[in-house]
């Protein structure tokens, strides 16, 4: 393992030399809850462009088969695929970074696109970086894959508005620090089309507000010890809505190597949130004038998570391989996430391996 916490102070200290390389990267991802399976390939590669520029780019592919949510937990399964695709470019002037990306997604019954706006400014000999982000995005949802005659099409539109600002601080050569605070504005159609919600008696719409206004503050610490070659990271984000939803989310990582070229990464995360102030698992009444909104919606419960992961990452050159592909960095990842929610407990995995580019 290089040191990474020195060589984080140095890429925010000094600019970047004139070369013409990149990355190109192939990941597995698998997730798998109760009634849920994921697997998406993903590609991601960077490219240098010129001296100042770095233009990257990633596709992948969702395919998931669940349960349909409109029956809760264990309804008429459904497999569907998601297409995602994004590109963003920065470009770097002295101590100025500035640049933006766009991303969209098609699925059957939901599409998306968003574009943003980045900016970075270094400042105090490099040591501190001040950050900023503006998104907007719309998304367009349907019931289509509730193939009914029976049901009523329902369509909607969801507009998206986020602002960011991070501060990044090299405290010492071996210990940087990060502040981030995200407001987002969502506006249109919230509801889940497929999902019904047990109110008087009877199974209704769900209903939710047409307005979300969210809000998170992150700080982390990440610090490497030379003598036992570890770098120790941890971080805090606490979140809240006008839902009434209010997140904490502690995490810490360990980051060990255990012989040049060859580092074991530990993470443990909790998550715990409060539930919006309209969640009922069901309603005694469906009267808009007494019960304006509902939901059982479990990602608007009161929930708590917990993930432990474990990842390997190891430099093909560890291998006796030399030269550039000797710089080819594969990486396994697992995790077991325990859910308080019906969705119950889950493991994730990925698989990813990287190639450096010259030209």
């Amino acid at each position: 393992m290089r040191l990474q916490l020195i060589a984080l102070a140095a890429c925010l200290a000094a600019p970047r030399a004139a070369r013409a390389d990149g990355d190109l990267a192939v990941r597995g991802a698998y997730y798998k809850e109760r009634s849920t399976r994921v697997e998406q390939p993903m590609l991601d590669a960077r490219f240098d462009v010129g001296e100042q520029g770095e233009l990257r780019a990633h596709m992948l592919v969702d395919s998931i088969s669940s349960a349909s949510v409109a029956a809760g937990a264990e309804g008429t399964p459904f497999d569907e695929r998601r297409y995602e695709a994004g590109a963003s470019y920065l470009h770097t002037i002295d101590i100025v970074r500035f640049g933006g990306g766009v991303r969209g997604s098609t699925e059957p019954d939901y599409k998306s696109a968003i574009a943003n706006l980045r900016g970075e400014i270094a400042l105090a000999q490099r040591n501190t970086i001040l950050g900023l982000n503006l998104a907007g995005g719309r998304d367009t949802l349907s019931n289509e894959g509730a193939q009914s005659d029976i049901i009523e099409p329902i369509e909607g539109r969801l507009w998206t508005a986020m602002g960011s600002v991070s501060v990044t601080q090299v405290v010492t050569p071996v210990v940087v620090a990060q502040a981030t605070y995200d407001l987002v504005r969502l506006s249109g159609f919230q509801e889940n089309p497929y999902r019904s919600v047990s109110a008087g008696g009877m199974l209704e719409p769900e209903r939710v507000p047409n307005t979300r206004l969210r809000q998170a503050l992150q700080g982390s610490l990440r610090a490497f010890v030379p003598a036992t070659r570890t770098t120790l990271a941890g971080g805090y984000r606490f979140y809240i809505d006008d839902w009434g939803v209010i997140g904490h989310t502690p995490e810490v990582r360990v980051i060990q190597e255990i012989v040049p070229d060859l580092d074991v990464h530990v993470r443990y995360r909790l998550h715990h949130q409060s539930a919006a102030d309209f969640y009922q698992p069901t309603y005694p009444t469906a009267d808009p004038e007494v019960e304006p909104y509902l939901t059982d919606d479990a990602k608007l419960s009161e929930l708590t998570t917990h993930t432990i992961g474990v990842k390997l990452e190891v430099l093909a050159s560890l291998l006796g391989i030399r030269g550039q592909l000797g710089q080819a960095r594969a990486e396994a990842m697992f995790e077991y996430i325990t859910q308080s929610t019906y969705f119950g407990n889950a493991v994730a995995a990925e698989i990813a391996v990287s190639f450096p580019l010259r030209y």
